[in-house]
C-alpha cells in the first residue's frame, strides 16, 4: 500500500543535520502513513555513513542525483513520490512532530491544497530567536506574494496534484523557495487552511547552506523579477483582486526599504511602480506604522536615513566577517 505523505529532503554536505531531519519527518506517523524521499545531490557521499541508521527502514527512500542542485533533488524527489500529500523538507532543519501531525491531520480531513503553519528560529546555541507566524490574511496567494513572503518550505504541507504541473527551477540560486510559491500561486487559485501551531524549524547556522550566499543587494534585487512575473500572471488571468494588488505592492516597498541604501536609483525605480501598483502600499517595517511617517514618502525617509543604514551595514558586515573568522 502506497504511503499517504512523501516527505522530500535534499542533501550535500550536510551529514551532521541529515538524520535529525529524517528522524523528525518520521515522529509522530503511523506505519505506513509516511515516505521520506532523501535526494543527495551532488559528488559529496557523507549522507552514506549518516543514514546508516535508516538502512533497513523501507520507509526511507533514497535518490541519489548527479547533479549538485538542490532543485533538481526536489524535483526528483517529487516525480518519485507516491503519497497524495507532499512536503519539503531541507536536511538542516526540521519538523515539530506535534505540530507537524495537526497539519497533516487537517489536510487529510479537508479540501485544501495546503496547509499551513508556524516556523520556529532556532540558532546553534538551541535558543528561539524568533517564529514566523502565518499572516493575518486568508488569500493564500497574498500570503506569498506579500511583504510575509510566506513560502518557507517547512511551514507547509501540499497535495500532490495541486503542486504536480509547478517545477523548482534549476537556475535559481537565491529564493529558491519563494520563486516555487510564486509559480505555484501565478498558475491556479489554492485551496488553503493554516493553524496556529509550530510545525517545525529553521536552523540558522553559520556551516554551508543551501541557498548560495549572495550580497544583501543582490539577494533582493533577485526577488523582483520572480515578484513582477507572478503579478503580471495573476493580472492577465483575471485572478488580480485588491488585497493581492497591495500586497505585492507592500512587499516591493518592503523590498526598497531594506536594500535602498545600497543601490538608491535601481530601488527608486521600484519605488515608484509599486506606487503605481496601489498608492496606500507601504513597507512592512513598523517604523511605517507610526503616524507621522505613515504619511512620508517611504523614499523621502529613505534619503533621510540613508547615512545611517549605510553605516550600520558596513559595521554589522564586519561583525559577519569576524564571527566566521572565529569559526574557523
Amino acid at each position: 500500500m502506497d504511503p499517504k505523505l512523501s516527505v522530500i529532503i535534499p542533501t550535500a554536505n550536510r551529514p551532521q543535520y541529515l538524520p535529525r531531519a529524517v528522524e523528525s519527518a518520521l515522529a509522530g506517523m503511523k506505519p505506513g502513513e509516511v515516505e521520506v524521499i532523501v535526494a543527495p545531490n551532488g559528488p559529496d557521499e557523507s549522507w552514506k555513513e549518516s543514514l546508516k541508521p535508516f538502512l533497513g527502514d523501507r520507509t526511507v527512500r533514497i535518490i541519489p542525483i548527479p547533479e549538485a542542485n538542490a532543485n533538481i533533488a526536489r524535483n526528483a524527489g517529487l516525480e518519485a513520490a507516491r503519497g497524495k500529500f507532499v512536503r519539503f523538507l531541507d536536511d538542516d532543519d526540521y519538523l515539530i512532530p506535534e505540530g507537524a501531525r495537526i497539519q497533516y491531520d487537517v489536510i487529510t480531513s479537508s479540501s485544501a491544497d495546503v496547509v499551513s503553519g508556524n516556523v520556529e528560529l532556532v540558532n546553534e546555541l538551541g535558543k528561539t530567536f524568533n517564529i514566523w507566524n502565518q499572516p493575518v490574511t486568508a488569500d493564500f496567494c497574498a500570503a506569498v506574494l506579500g511583504p510575509w513572503c510566506n513560502c518557507h518550505p517547512t511551514a507547509h504541507i501540499f497535495r500532490r496534484k495541486a503542486i504536480a504541473d509547478i517545477q523548482w527551477n534549476p537556475n535559481t540560486v537565491k529564493s529558491q523557495d519563494l520563486e516555487f510559491l510564486y509559480n505555484l500561486c501565478a498558475a491556479k487559485e489554492i485551496r488553503w487552511q493554516k493553524i496556529n501551531r509550530v510545525v517545525g524549524v529553521w536552523y540558522h547556522h553559520w556551516n554551508q547552506r543551501t541557498s548560495l550566499a549572495l550580497p544583501h543587494n543582490d539577494a533582493r534585487k533577485i526577488v523582483v523579477p520572480m515578484l513582477l512575473c507572478a503579478y503580471d500572471q495573476i493580472r492577465q488571468s483575471g485572478r488580480l483582486n485588491p488585497e493581492r494588488q497591495n500586497a505585492i505592492a507592500s512587499n516591493l516597498w518592503t523590498l526598497v526599504h531594506t536594500a535602498f541604501f545600497l543601490e538608491p536609483k535601481f530601488w527608486t525605480d521600484i519605488g515608484h511602480y509599486a506606487r503605481t501598483l496601489d498608492s496606500s502600499a507601504r513597507p512592512m517595517q513598523p517604523l511605517y506604522t507610526l503616524p507621522f511617517i505613515r504619511c512620508l514618502d517611504p523614499l523621502v525617509l529613505q534619503r533621510i536615513i540613508f547615512p545611517k543604514r549605510w553605516v550600520s551595514y558596513k559595521l554589522r558586515t564586519i561583525l559577519n566577517k569576524l564571527r566566521i573568522k572565529h569559526l574557523w
